[in-house]
């Protein structure tokens, strides 16, 4: 039974004008062609909601060969809900903006201010005079310190 089936593919490698091999190479070119003319399919979406820094907010978006579609929406410090519908495509880029009253209320602004200081007033004027004597040496001048400082 083997030794058969080694005839028929010699037999059918050997043939140039193999009806079996060109249905090979046939499905192989459309298996390629499929593949190169594939749809690009994605979809993502996203969602935040923190009650503690008052940010909601949320992402939809589909995509479909060169053609996108999505909507977005946050949580305004007004207290509103922007929403933003979007699609591009072929006719370009297109967007259409609401604000809706928003079913959370949004959180409300922390501010923490300073104590205020009042500013001191000096007790005697700021002045600079020369010194009252000249040093002995002059490369201690203006130094306590009994040796001369590199740095």
């Amino acid at each position: 039974m083997g030794h058969q089936i080694h005839k028929i593919l010699r037999r059918s490698h050997n043939n140039k004008n193999n009806p079996f091999k060109m249905f090979v190479k046939f499905v192989a070119l459309l298996a390629l062609m499929a593949v190169a003319n594939a749809s690009d399919l994605s979809s993502f979406a996203y969602s935040v909601a923190d009650p503690y820094t008052g940010d909601f907010k949320h992402q939809i978006e589909n995509r479909v060969d060169n053609n996108v579609a999505g909507q977005y929406s946050l949580l305004e410090s007004d207290g509103t809900r922007r929403t933003v519908d979007y699609a591009a495509g072929a006719n370009g880029f297109n967007a259409v903006v609401r604000k809706d009253p928003a079913l959370i209320a949004a959180a409300p602004a922390i501010s923490y201010a300073a104590p205020a200081i009042a500013p001191i007033a000096p007790i005697a004027p700021i002045s600079y005079a020369a010194p009252y004597a000249y040093a002995k040496f002059g490369k201690f001048y203006g130094s306590p310190f009994p040796y001369v400082r590199y740095f």
